[in-house]
């Protein structure tokens, strides 16, 4: 029996596969007009899809060569459904805005699966709205700025063992990260266990979904379950009184201790901690590695920033004053486009235009993704879109505001998506921006740094990383 167990649940699996994709390949005449292509048999064009990721451009090849052959619109098949692409300010404005619910979010079976039922990502409507509420409060300005000492002393620890040794950007700026949401030891076997349970879930979400022992879905799913036990034990030591921290969990257990119903549950709380790590993290830590990698590729706009930080270094509190920091910020989330894409699903018929004389209709229960990094390429709206330029941003974004940016007039709205845009607009974009400023401030003002390769590759996962961790030598200034 062992020895045909395996064969047999991939055979079980592919079959599976099989009927999911003869059943989408029958609901795409509902689609013929939209142009596109299915790929192969049961596994579409997942492979061109998913080896895009490790591709120096990203996504971006993929979608401009299907955008060459069939337009702005385009259908294909890929991680076992069917999925029409779309790009431009139109189809972020019908995606994004919530207008009429014309669309709801649509996570890959994949990513909810691993996430919970309860997690902000998964959930619509007014449980959707309850959540967004009961989370989004400690993540509000005012909440945040309880937690700037927190955050300062982390940066300070993380950034004071950097001379003298080769420096992984990447992993270092994902323990600040981390912490911030659930801090645990600095160094042991828990916190290994947990950084090592998390990558393996990070990258399980552009992963096919079978659920067979040795597939990247499972183990993610696996490692899921060891991260809840292990956020039960947490949460219990906590509640318990057995242990204090400043860190983002400490906060939700403050809030939601009380016996009034309108309260997070433990499974609500575990949900969307993991979805707060799964979607805050990752694109954090992503955002202040290219963030780094960018200022040692331009000098220029490094001594600029510099200057800034240096002029702030006695009133660090001041973080609103910090204008030529948001232009960095906001070019480095154009240039790099963390999340290259927005998953939706039709939630009723609509329209969108194609080529600017062709209408496409697109079915209710059809799965949408909006193209973010085509937008955040056009040359159209972002002149010369592979040169690293601030200025093309005039941000005059402040802590007092409950928008992370207000960007020039001469921008057109949906043509930046850096956090997302309308009701589905990032919720941690404030305590990521907070985060990411107070730690560039110390790096700058402390030391100059150059990077030990010269490799623009990206892993191959969902959130767009440097696949070489960006390695550096600090030195003091």
């Amino acid at each position: 029996m062992a020895i045909f167990g395996a064969p047999a649940l991939v055979a079980f699996a592919v079959a599976c596969a099989g009927l999911i994709w003869l059943r989408s390949r029958s609901s795409s005449k509902e689609m013929r007009d939209i142009p596109g292509t299915m790929g192969w048999p049961v596994i579409g064009e997942t492979f061109s899809f998913i080896s895009a990721f490790s591709n120096p451009a990203g996504i971006l090849s993929f979608m401009r060569d299907r955008q060459k052959r069939f337009g702005k619109v385009f259908k294909t098949y890929v991680l076992g459904r069917i999925t029409v692409f779309m790009t431009g300010r139109e189809a972020a404005k019908i995606l994004l805005s919530g207008k009429d619910g014309v669309v709801s979010l649509n996570l890959f079976y994949t990513g909810k699966q691993v996430l919970g039922p309860t997690s902000l990502l998964t959930t619509n409507g007014e449980e959707h709205k309850k959540l967004r509420r009961l989370i989004g409060e400690p993540l509000s300005i005012d909440a945040l700025k309880k937690h700037f000492d927190f955050i300062n002393e982390l940066a300070v620890q993380t950034l004071d063992t950097w001379p003298g040794r080769k420096v992984l950007v990447l992993e270092e700026a994902s323990s600040v990260i981390a912490n911030m949401l659930v801090s645990l030891e600095p160094e042991g076997e828990e916190q290994e266990k947990f950084r090592a349970n998390f990558k393996v879930i990070s990258s399980s979400f552009a992963s096919l979904p079978l659920k067979v022992p040795g597939t990247a879905f499972h183990r993610g799913l696996k490692a899921r379950n060891r991260m809840y036990a292990m956020l039960d034990s947490v949460i219990s030591r906590r509640r318990d009184g057995g242990e204090v921290r400043s860190d983002f969990l400490q906060t939700l257990l403050r809030k939601h201790a009380g016996d009034e119903a309108d309260k997070l549950t433990d499974s609500q709380l575990k949900d969307n901690i993991l979805t707060l790590l799964v979607a805050g993290h990752d694109t954090t830590t992503a955002g202040l590695t290219w963030l780094v990698k960018f200022l040692g590729e331009n000098p220029d706009v490094m001594e600029k920033l510099r200057d800034e930080h240096l002029e702030i270094k006695e009133r660090l509190k001041d973080v609103g004053n910090m204008p030529y920091t948001n232009k960095v910020m906001n070019e480095t989330l154009r240039r790099a486009t963390i999340l290259p894409w927005f998953s939706r699903k039709a939630a009723q018929d609509f329209s969108i235009d194609g080529h600017g004389w062709t209408g496409y209709d697109v079915k209710k229960g059809t799965s949408v993704n909006l193209d973010v990094v085509s937008i955040h390429h056009d040359p159209a709206v972002f002149a010369d879109p592979e040169r690293f330029h601030p200025d093309r941003f005039d941000v005059t974004w402040s802590m007092a505001d409950d928008i992370f940016a207000l960007l020039q007039e001469t921008l057109k709205p949906y043509s930046f998506l850096g956090f997302g845009s309308g009701p589905r607009m990032c919720p941690g974009m404030n305590l990521a921006r907070l985060e990411i400023c107070i730690f560039v401030h110390h790096l700058l003002c402390r030391y100059r740094w150059k990077p030990l390769e010269d490799d623009d590759s990206v892993q191959p996962t969902l959130v767009r990383m440097p696949k070489n961790k960006y390695p550096i030598i600090a030195t003091e200034l």
